[in-house]
């Protein structure tokens, strides 16, 4: 019986299993800055770092998943190993206590257990298939971050109704149950996977060889590129855009009776990719091949310049709200869209790219280094807010009509400036029950005129009616101008950068194929 064109058996298991887990994955990912802002009252810019930080675990724990799966345990057994210490951190964060210490431990956990079977799950899509029926790869990578998508979607607009309406229990606890569901569907299918055993010592002699090493210099040279992307989309998903649409300044409503919270917004980019995966495969694509050779590389150029649009469209949107103008969501959604086709560009690309690149013993290796580059991006994000906002000294701030901050002469400020508030700063708002109460929250500055600054507040984007001066005493607080528009500005002029210096280093790659035979 020929079976060249028949899907592997173990691949319905393997998209089911990937299904659930990424509704767990991007459900509590999508409500964690509003969770973080909204119940633990953190500010922006610490809610931002904390994200991506997480992001960052996530991505660097899977070469510890790569190591033990090509070398000890091969892929089945590392898979369902770490999935109990996934399913375990999602408990923490829905039945534990509503503390930063709660949060990083439960967030410490979702990020060893689902860093450690990234490289396995999607390197073991690629294992299903031998040289018979490779030319199925690419629709089986397509069908797996199809099941991405869909489970994303469905997360993200659900998991906020559940933080909105019913708090952090349930809103936690159904991704959590979810993690459960995707452990059981893969332990179901453990007789129907095609298994490459694991390599043992044989596996550290190829990767410390020399053709090992050259191999990876060849794969940093694009995943450095491709590490800057990663940089830009992460914010679409729960980090700066999130935020930007929970300014009242945005006009939530989308029709049909429908408005939208703010972490919901993002659920268009599932939809989305649902969409132009099919667009791009069955139109695009071979419409393209008429004219010139469609190669993995060029597919992902092309995304990167679609990121940086789509990062131009965030920046006049939040200029939009600085400067008081109401905003419709459809804008942001546009934006979504324009960075969805760049992600079916980059990451579905890279996924099979990856594989194709590896030989067989290093599928899982490599897809870490993959995952890595995504690491990179993250931190780069974190990095970047880190320095952006700063926070400033102690003081009292009366409220009313003339509020007064006490801050050293020489302090330098910009129309725009972030600056982040805390209830460890030490700085106090005198209420009007005439206690002072610690000052929470991110505002900008919204106005200068002489001595005087007008605070707008960032977390809302509603003017405060408050004002202030600086007193007299000495000393300086260094600036900073990443803000506001700028702030995004700089990432899509960085990519855009990049992508061209792409285009030169993807002119000297040489791309190779390693599939399973017979």
């Amino acid at each position: 019986m020929d079976d060249s064109n028949q899907m592997p058996k173990g691949i319905p298991y393997i998209v089911a299993n990937e299904f659930a887990e990424r509704f767990c994955y991007y459900g509590i990912n999508t409500i964690l800055a509003v969770y973080m802002t909204q119940t633990l009252h953190f500010g922006q810019a610490r809610a931002t770092v904390w994200g991506h930080m997480f992001k960052v675990s996530a991505y660097f724990f899977p070469m510890l998943g790569a190591i033990i799966s090509d070398v000890f345990w091969g892929k089945y057994r590392t898979i369902l190993t770490f999935s109990v210490a996934y399913m375990v951190g999602c408990a923490i964060l829905a039945l534990g206590p509503r503390t930063p210490e709660s949060l990083f431990i439960g967030l410490g956990l979702m990020a060893f257990g689902t860093g450690g079977i990234k490289p396995c799950v999607s390197t073991n899509v690629g294992d299903q298939f031998t040289n018979r029926n490779q030319h199925l790869i690419e629709r089986a990578f397509s069908y797996f971050y199809l099941s991405i998508n869909v489970g994303s979607a469905i997360s993200i607009w659900f998991c906020p109704v559940l933080l909105e309406k019913y708090g952090p229990l349930p809103a936690f606890g159904m991704p959590a149950a979810m993690m459960a569901v995707a452990t059981l569907v893969f332990y179901l299918g453990r007789n129907r996977f095609a298994v490459v055993p694991p390599a043992g010592k044989a596996w550290l002699e190829e990767v410390f060889s020399l053709d090992g090493l050259k191999l990876v210099g060849r794969l940093w040279a694009i995943y450095l590129f491709v590490a800057v992307f990663w940089a830009l989309w992460d914010q679409s998903n729960g980090t700066t855009w999130t935020l930007q649409a929970t300014s009242d300044l945005m006009d939530k409503n989308i029709g049909f009776g429908i408005t939208m919270l703010p972490s919901q917004v993002q659920v268009v980019n599932g939809l989305f990719i649902v969409l132009l995966v099919f667009v791009f495969t069955f139109g695009i694509f071979p419409l393209c091949e008429r004219f010139f050779r469609v190669t993995m590389l060029r597919k992902i150029g092309a995304g990167l310049f679609l990121a940086a649009g789509s990062f131009l469209i965030i920046s006049w949107i939040e200029g939009q709200i600085q400067t008081g103008h109401r905003v419709s969501v459809w804008w942001q959604i546009l934006a979504y869209f324009v960075l969805s086709a760049a992600e079916v560009l980059v990451s579905i690309t890279s996924l099979e790219f990856s594989y194709k690149q590896a030989p067989l013993r290093l599928k899982s290796f490599v897809m870490a280094l993959y995952l890595w580059c995504i690491a990179l991006g993250n931190l780069g994000t974190a990095v970047v807010n880190e320095a952006m906002v700063r926070e400033l000294p102690g003081s009292t701030v009366v409220a009313g009509e003339q509020t007064w901050v006490a801050l050293p002469a020489g302090t330098q400020v910009i129309n725009g400036q972030k600056i982040d508030f805390n209830e460890n700063t030490g700085i106090t708002v005198h209420g009007a029950n005439g206690k002072d109460e610690p000052l929470a929250g991110t505002f900008l500055v919204a106005e200068i005129q002489g001595n005087r600054v007008r605070l707008m507040d960032n977390d809302h984007r509603k003017p405060l009616s408050t004002s202030g001066t600086w007193n007299s005493a000495g000393g300086t607080v260094s600036t900073y101008r990443l803000v506001g528009p700028q702030y995004f500005n700089f990432f899509a002029y960085l990519m855009a950068g990049t992508g061209v210096l792409f285009i030169f280093v993807a002119m000297l790659y040489r791309e190779k194929t390693y599939v399973r035979s017979d």
